[in-house]
């Protein structure tokens, strides 16, 4: 039986400024973290128990600030509480990394510096608690050349680092905790544990976070490079690997013998964990041997191994505080100072080489 009240139902935040959360809150009389919680986690009621022509005028509003909305009878059922998803990105092309920037800071109302250091700190991870309406919204403006990873945080698996920079003792009392909560560790440094669900991971976080050595990393949001290695006895491809190497990595079949020789050689760059396993699955079916190797929060160097345009590629590297203001470049090849996240590193490779210096990377000594 139809009520005389009424609600709101934010389906989707469409393509709405973030900004305008603000001036809804004000109007509504809502604390805005209260408005933006509700309308990022679409579908939801924004507000309930209201008259039927308060309703209409303020979802007019909305959809002509871009929302998704419509009048409701608070006689029907409330919708269900959707699930809610943690959202990171993944640059995979460096160029794209401005409009990465810019994209984000839009849809979320940050400012750019903020958003370039979300994005710049693995594993890239932008927005909490939202919803699948959210997500695909956000996916659909950036890919697909940036990734959209998103993650149920309640039903991930999640991987442990463990860093040493607060001295031995602390260090040590960690990793004795870690095994009384019967973790089965694979190291006492960096990557230490892995495959955690998430009640193990938030209470090992609570009790250690203030330490400021522990790491807990969704493992949805991580990325690695699939690396082929040397077979055991050398032997020449069979068919079926020729054409998994060509079908999967892209190799040519008069390429694939001379790749098998160059091995250990990367045949995937920048997999997600999502895609490991069928892919993993695929090599192995054949009797290739691929290693997944963890490039999230992998350190690179930079070799300059040709230039083209100095007084370009120095401009650059000084803009980068890479480089010495008015000191010539040393003669190639020469490595950069110091070392840098991956993404970093990727960001700098591509601005040098639009200047038309030619470069490698340097992996960071342990």
């Amino acid at each position: 039986m139809p009520s005389d009240q009424f609600r709101i139902l934010i389906k989707s935040i469409g393509n709405a400024q973030p900004a305008a959360s603000v001036a809804i809150a004000q109007g509504l009389n809502l604390p805005t973290a209260v408005v933006v919680s509700r309308l990022y986690s679409a579908p939801s009621i924004l507000i309930d128990g209201i008259d039927e022509v308060t309703a209409t005028g303020i979802t007019k509003l909305l959809s002509e600030l871009g929302f998704e909305a419509e009048v409701q009878d608070t006689a029907l059922p409330a919708p269900e509480a959707p699930v809610l998803y943690d959202v990171a990105i993944y640059v995979k092309d460096a160029r794209q990394f401005q409009y990465a920037i810019e994209k984000i800071s839009e849809f979320t109302g940050i400012i750019e510096e903020d958003a370039a250091r979300m994005i710049m700190s693995p594993p890239g991870v932008i927005l909490g608690s939202v919803s699948k309406a959210t997500v695909d919204v956000l996916s659909k403006q950036l890919e697909p050349d940036i990734s959209v990873l998103s993650s149920q945080p309640d039903v991930a698996r999640y991987h442990l680092f463990l860093s040493k920079d607060g001295g031995e003792t602390l260090h040590r009392r960690i990793l004795q905790d870690l095994e009384n909560t019967g973790l089965k560790l694979c190291g006492i440094t960096g990557l230490v544990a892995t495959d955690i669900d998430h009640a193990t991971a938030r209470l090992l976080w609570q009790r250690h976070q203030a330490s400021g050595l522990l790491r807990i990393v969704n493992q949805d949001f991580l990325h690695f490079d699939l690396v082929l290695q040397k077979p055991e006895i050398n032997k020449k491809l069979t068919p079926a690997q020729v054409e998994t190497l060509e079908k999967i990595a892209g190799i040519p079949e008069e390429m694939a013998e001379n790749v098998l020789c160059a091995a250990p050689i990367t045949l995937l760059e920048s997999v997600s964990h999502n895609e490991i396993t069928p892919l993993m699955a695929a090599f192995a079916k054949t009797g290739l041997t691929i290693q997944a190797n963890l490039i999230t929060f992998q350190m690179l160097g930079l070799e300059v191994q040709s230039l083209s345009d100095p007084v370009s590629t120095q401009q650059a590297l000084e803009g980068f505080g890479l480089h010495n203001q008015g000191v010539p470049l040393p003669r190639p090849p020469f490595v950069l100072p110091g070392v840098m996240p991956e993404l970093q590193a990727r960001i700098t490779r591509a601005a040098l080489e639009d200047t038309g210096a030619q470069l490698s990377y340097v992996e960071a000594q342990a």
